[in-house]
């Protein structure tokens, strides 16, 4: 069937959420937080790379180890973050906001299944015997474990920890670790009511500060068990036994913020990069320079484990700033590890640019710098994320999450010897590019060890409360701007929680208690809490204009058609909705709609908060409430995963605390953020499930909500043979494609070449607006992607397998017309053919109907041998001065030469364009089955000459 046109897919559903509509845009930036984005195959033969930013898996040759070659690049979900690769042909891609995991053929170019993982997967690994996969749920607090053949969900591990992102597996794959990223420190805040007064101001004009809370271990027993009856649990890495899917244990106090996990060879300790923050420091002076310390932790893994903390900057004089003499050796929130088989490590120092070796103790050996050594350069900050250590141990690959670039360090020489785009085009805008850096970059701090990410991590948060007052400040006046009424602020506001960094855009004043204008009052934080200086006017608004892109995520409570759950947690979000416009609000005043509103509307009032009228706080945005933590304060050794629950110094436990507001809180869980849960959402459709009733009905959800514009719908994968992108036309209801000529297609016609076997494609919604560049045109430059690659023919074929010349092919293998010998993938043979133009110069080569994962050499002869002569399995006719142009390994059994960037192929082949030059060229490739046409294990394709 046709899908039906915008027009007729307006039925009302009840019910419906009615968000502000987001403005439409072809690239919206998410801020994928990268966990694992680089891996080596398992032969080593190639390096593949999370493109996070162009949604893609890159695929690099690695032939020669120093110098990786982009062979490959293949869609997956939206937001790559992870890769890891079961056999050197099948990798499985972590999409953090596709919430799930594509499984890749690297040989076939396309995303052969995907795998639902909600919500935001952050990391895969594969153990156990039979062997498994398994998959952290980072927002569901839950390790997800699959069959590695049937790709069937075998089981769902719950855990009492925050956040599990990173994977590790065991020397003998026996245990998986995962470690909680947002563990926290188990510090919590007692409420003000309970607090001692704060200390006097040291500014004599400051009046008496308010009654606040106190930040606390939740074990000190000057508070615990007579103020804090409860347990913040503290669990940083969790031991999972991949043999019974069971949790065998934790192990806690490794860090507060646990970016990555990784065994040690050898000893089998467990290896943790971490930042441990220093919150039960009160006040911005007494923390400038120092609100963390980065570090890497041990554990050992035996009966009664050793939590070994060891600090990467263990020489830093936090009371000197500035401090250029620690800036310029500085670690910084490290992220990622890589174990040499001695078990000495490489750490990744996101924040400053470097990657350090450390001996099997961790302590620091040696500092590579990544990227330009240009000192405090924010605007072209690499980031480096992700790293991969060649098998020979000589060759480290630093993948860069700021730059999008792979570097290589020689780790012989301790220098960074290369440096590559991770695809061939960045759709990254300039707004990001230009300003993401300052949120990174710890060389904007007083010594190198802090920045703005140390507690906005990723953008997001760091899960805890600080005491950023300043005894030393001034009072500061703030006017509501909604109702003009101004408030008093003190400069010793007592704990709050940190907040989110994502859709700030149209929600100034920002902050708690609404006392920062806009985001460039925030500059002073680069002085007063980091210990730098402010960064000048003009990098601050690069600052501002990127935090102000980054967006949040869909609600996961919702139904993928935008609309409210008949319930969640067993209450229910519908009657929630009509309670928070209507119902007053248990504490007195208005419902609370009049004060939190939905996400999308103005910003939340400012209010004197009660019960202690000195508070004045900005009411609590709701948008991302589904992310906060239940805290259970008042039941006695309650276990809780954190120790902050709501309100912005999180004293507040559960609201249901109010009985009356349950439906409420089940709505605030459900309720939208601006980007519809339908964003991301994929389906891979073969002929094993084309006809399935879920996938039309999945297609039948995903063309209404394109036509309610939550989304645009596009495809990517082989069809009739090809690599193919789509993209639906709400208006036409057909599916257009990446190149001029071929289409437009019903649903019904794809559905039936994916049926009969001949399409394999995954349709994917994706951000309204950003279908064109998504699924048909990459670059935006009017050219379809298909379309830029030369349609016109060059060149005479010649040289057949077809059986008239006068040599056979050795084994009767005869190929089709115009085509090379049979081969063991392909009976016609390869095609060898030449498209563009000698003058001016676009000629290429284009090879295809090779075997799947078979390498190929391009060559190019000054003569015509007539009859042929047998080469391998079969004829090469190409004779005289022979060049070999170039090797290639082929995708779905196809290659090209040259690519872009690389030098023409004249140049190449030394045929100056215009000298009447007839050259001749075929392609002859490895063929290595055993079982066909031996003994021979190569190839050739039919030859093609072109008159320069």
């Amino acid at each position: 069937m046709q899908l039906p046109p915008t027009s007729s897919l307006c039925a009302a559903l009840a019910l419906v959420l009615v968000p502000i509509a987001s403005a439409q845009t072809a690239y919206v930036e998410f801020e994928g937080p990268q966990t694992h984005p680089v891996r080596l195959a398992p032969d080593g033969s190639r390096l593949f790379a999370a493109n996070t930013a162009a949604d893609r898996l890159s695929v690099f040759s690695l032939a020669n180890p120093a110098s990786p070659v982009l062979v490959a690049e293949i869609p997956v979900g939206l937001q790559p973050i992870a890769v890891n690769a079961r056999t050197s042909d099948e990798v499985w891609v972590v999409n953090h906001l596709s919430d799930s995991v594509s499984i890749v053929s690297v040989a076939q170019g396309i995303v052969t299944d995907t795998l639902r993982v909600a919500d935001e997967p952050g990391d895969v690994v594969f153990a156990g015997s039979p062997q498994r996969a398994f998959v952290t749920a980072a927002r569901s607090n839950q390790v997800r474990v699959f069959d590695v053949t049937t790709h069937a969900q075998l089981a769902s591990i719950a855990l009492s920890g925050n956040h599990p992102r990173a994977l590790a597996v065991s020397a003998d794959g026996s245990k998986v670790y995962t470690a909680f990223l947002l563990s926290g420190n188990r510090t919590t805040c007692v409420p003000r009511a309970s607090a001692p007064p704060q200390p006097p101001p040291t500014n004599p004009l400051l009046p008496a500060p308010p009654q606040v809370g106190l930040i606390v271990d939740a074990t000190d027993p000057a508070w615990s068990p007579a103020v804090i009856r409860y347990t913040v649990l503290d669990h940083d890495v969790a031991e999972i036994d991949a043999n019974t899917l069971t949790l065998v244990r934790y192990f806690d106090r490794t860090g507060t913020t646990n970016f990555d996990v990784a065994v040690q060879p050898g000893t089998g300790d467990v290896w943790v990069a971490n930042t441990d923050a220093r919150n039960l420091v009160r006040f911005e002076t007494a923390l400038r320079g120092h609100t963390v310390d980065n570090r890497i932790t041990r554990v050992t893994t035996g009966a009664t484990p050793a939590i070994t903390a060891v600090d990467l900057n263990p020489g830093v004089n936090y009371a000197v700033l500035p401090n250029p003499a620690a800036t310029a050796t500085a670690l910084s929130q490290p992220t990622a590890i890589a174990f040499e088989a001695s078990g000495a490590a490489w750490v990744a120092s996101f924040g400053t640019d470097r990657v350090a070796r450390l001996d099997a103790s961790g302590n620091v050996l040696a500092r590579v710098q990544i990227g330009p050594v240009t000192g405090v350069d924010s605007r072209n900050l690499r980031g480096p994320r992700g790293l991969a250590l060649h098998a020979s141990g000589a060759w480290l690959y630093v993948q860069n999450r700021v730059a999008n670039t792979l570097s290589v360090v020689d780790t012989a020489a301790l220098a960074e010897v290369r440096e590559l785009a991770i695809g061939a085009y960045d759709p990254t805008p300039l707004a990001v590019r230009e300003g993401r850096g300052f949120l990174y970059d710890a060389k904007l701090s007083g010594n190198g060890t802090n920045s703005c990410a140390s507690c906005h991590i990723d953008g997001d948060t760091d899960a805890i409360a600080w005491d950023l007052g300043n005894p030393g400040g001034s009072m500061t006046t703030v006017t509501d701007p909604q109702t003009g009424a101004t408030f008093q602020m003190h400069p010793m506001k007592g704990p709050m929680v940190t907040q989110v960094l994502r859709g700030l855009a149209g929600m100034a004043p920002y902050h708690w208690r609404g006392d920062k204008a806009d985001l460039n009052a925030f500059n002073a934080a680069f002085d007063g809490l980091m210990g730098g200086s402010q960064v000048p006017a003009a990098d601050m608004q690069a600052f501002s204009d990127f935090m102000s892109a980054v967006a949040f995520e869909g609600n996961p409570n919702q139904n993928l058609d935008r609309t409210l759950p008949a319930a969640l947690a067993g209450f229910n979000p519908q009657t929630g909705l009509v309670q928070y416009n209507q119902t007053p609000s248990p504490i007195g005043g208005p419902a609370c709609g009049s004060c939190h509103p939905q996400a999308g509307a103005p910003f939340p009032r400012i209010v004197q908060n009660p019960p202690a009228g000195s508070i004045v706080a900005k009411a609590m945005p709701m948008r991302d409430f589904y992310r906060r933590w239940l805290l259970y304060r008042t039941t006695l050794n309650a276990q809780n995963l954190q120790g902050y629950g709501f309100e912005h110094d999180g004293t507040l436990d559960e609201i249901s605390a109010f009985a009356q507001l349950n439906n409420i809180r089940a709505f605030f869980a459900c309720m939208d953020t601006t980007t519809a849960p339908i964003v991301g959402y994929t389906r891979t459709i073969s002929s094993s499930n084309a006809g399935s009733a879920s996938i039309v009905n999945d297609v039948n959800l995903f063309v209404a909500r394109t036509a309610a514009l939550d989304c645009d719908l596009v495809g990517k994968g082989v069809v009739d043979g090809l690599l193919r992108g789509l993209l639906y036309d709400r208006t036409s209801g057909l599916f257009t494609t990446d190149r001029t000529g071929v289409g437009p297609f019903t649903w019904a016609q794809l559905q039936g070449r994916a049926l009969a076997g001949n399409a394999t494609f995954s349709l994917i919604a994706v951000p309204p607006g950003s279908g064109t560049r998504i699924g048909v045109d990459r670059d935006l430059d009017l050219v379809l992607d298909a379309d830029e690659l030369p349609a016109t023919p060059l060149g005479t074929s010649f040289c057949s397998g077809d059986g008239t010349l006068a040599t056979p092919g050795p084994c009767g293998n005869v190929g089709a017309s115009g085509r090379g010998c049979a081969n063991s993938a392909e009976s016609q043979g390869a095609l060898l053919a030449a498209f563009g133009a000698t003058s001016p110069e676009t000629a290429v080569l284009v090879a295809s109907g090779m075997p799947a994962t078979s390498s190929a050499i391009y060559l190019k002869g000054d003569a015509d041998n007539g009859a042929g002569a047998v080469f391998g399995d079969g004829v090469r006719c190409v004779d005289g001065i022979l060049i070999r142009l170039r090797t290639r390994f082929n995708l779905a059994g196809t290659s090209r030469f040259p690519e872009g960037g690389e030098v023409t192929l004249s140049t190449r082949g030394a045929t100056p364009p215009g000298s009447g030059f007839t050259a001749y060229y075929q392609t002859y490739y490895r063929n290595a089955s055993s079982s066909f046409c031996p003994p021979e294990t190569f190839n050739v394709s039919n030859g093609v000459f072109i008159v320069w």
